[in-house]
């Protein structure tokens, strides 16, 4: 081995043993008990993120971080089964995610974590701002890497790599019972409770699969394993609590909800506070899947089912014509569509631009909008497709009652 690389490899064993320290930290942390106790603790991870990367550029003798690599995803495909890890190609890519795990067991989105493993100095991500995150199945899909490479290989850094990674879970479960957009917290909608981009619903999946010791998850610990599932009560109670009730009818759920009083809440300026259709679907499957699911659960599930019914859009899809942006077409032919958001207490479609501006007519936003924003979306005809067996499975009809 050269000289070069032998540094190299030496600084990334150190990343990795920071990153083992922090694991120990995770161990003797409890989840908060109140808003004021959650935030204390948010800071607190955040100091051991800081605190253990000041550790590290020291240690690499840099005085400025290396930048992250920009990838779509993640670089790699994360839908390899258990088996590939047992290759040298799989290894590697076990071994590059596992060195992209935080101190405090996320990972971040949009970084390239397939071309090679992260350099001691180098940044765990490309957006401060998700440094680590949930968003965009980002620390979901490590777990399962993680979760898959031990299974095939029997490493214990993977096991320790996937046992950290849900003791963050644990930790960013607000004591509401949702999880923020990134944790530790970052300010603004990032920490509101978030369906957006299937956080809570990928995080509601991993518990799942931990309490029952599923999917290659019974290496975990006993005690993480019942952990898991007081959460997932938890998230399911939220999940119940969040589901917006308009007119005296239960409907579908927001993008996200304010932390403090679980009220809908907009996110970015084109992104207002209405029923979110796609987010809802998403939801719905999971909800689908739970094999005991609640009376509190099914009412929840039979009454969006209805209203997702009432709301389609048949006879049209969302694409490109005659102009650069998207726009409704004539599709007789078509799968029916809902819009992205509707407004709550009227369910009429929403339209947001980056003015902030609510608009009833998508032909009224900014083209870049149109062309850069899926505001009419296919996904609840999944949950149309699924429901009559759903139903059947879980005794027939089921009279909902709102009261």
């Amino acid at each position: 081995m050269t000289m070069k690389k032998c540094n190299w490899a030496l600084g990334a064993l150190m990343a990795l043993l920071v990153t083992a320290c922090g694991a120990d930290t995770l161990s003797d942390i409890q989840p908060a008990q109140n808003l004021d106790d959650y935030r204390a603790l948010s800071q607190r991870l955040q100091a051991l993120d800081r605190e253990a990367f000041a550790r590290e550029l020291a240690q690499a003798r840099r005085d400025q971080p290396l930048a992250a690599k920009y990838a779509d995803r993640f670089g790699f495909d994360p839908r390899q089964r258990a088996d590939f890890y047992r290759t040298p190609a799989g290894r590697q890519i076990a071994d590059n995610v596992l060195s992209y795990q935080t101190p405090s067991g996320g990972w971040s989105k949009r970084t390239d974590m397939g071309r090679a493993p992260r350099a001691p100095g180098q940044l765990y991500g490309v957006e401060k701002n998700y440094i680590p995150t949930f968003d965009n199945d980002a620390t979901s899909v490590q777990f399962w890497v993680m979760v898959a490479a031990h299974r095939a290989t029997g490493d214990a850094r993977y096991a320790r790599a996937a046992e950290r990674a849900l003791r963050l879970v644990l930790l960013a479960q607000y004591p509401n019972g949702g999880w923020p957009q990134s944790f530790p917290l970052r300010g603004k909608y990032h920490d509101d409770v978030t369906y957006n981009d299937k956080v809570i619903c990928n995080l509601l999946e991993v518990l799942s699969a931990v309490a029952e010791g599923d999917d290659g998850t019974d290496f975990l610990p006993a005690d993480l394993r019942k952990h898991a599932a007081a959460a997932l009560a938890r998230g399911l109670q939220m999940v119940v609590e969040t589901q917006v009730v308009s007119g005296g009818q239960r409907t579908l759920w927001a993008a996200q909800y304010d932390p403090q009083t679980l009220e809908p809440a907009a996110a970015r300026a084109f992104e207002p506070a209405g029923l979110a259709t796609s987010e809802s679907a998403d939801l719905l499957l999971f909800l689908m899947k739970l094999d005991k699911p609640s009376a509190e659960i099914r009412r929840a599930i039979v009454s969006a089912h209805k209203w997702i019914a009432a709301q389609r859009i048949d006879g049209y899809h969302w694409g490109r014509g005659e102009h650069d942006y998207r726009e409704l077409l004539p599709d007789p032919d078509g799968d029916p569509l809902w819009a992205r958001f509707y407004e709550i207490g009227s369910d009429k479609p929403v339209f947001g631009d980056r003015d902030g501006k609510v608009y009833y007519d998508v032909r009224q936003i900014s083209a870049e909008r149109s062309r850069n924003y899926g505001w009419y979306t296919e996904s609840p005809n999944k949950v149309l497709k699924k429901f009559d067996a759903w139903q059947r499975h879980h005794g027939g009809a089921l009279q909902v009652n709102e009261n």
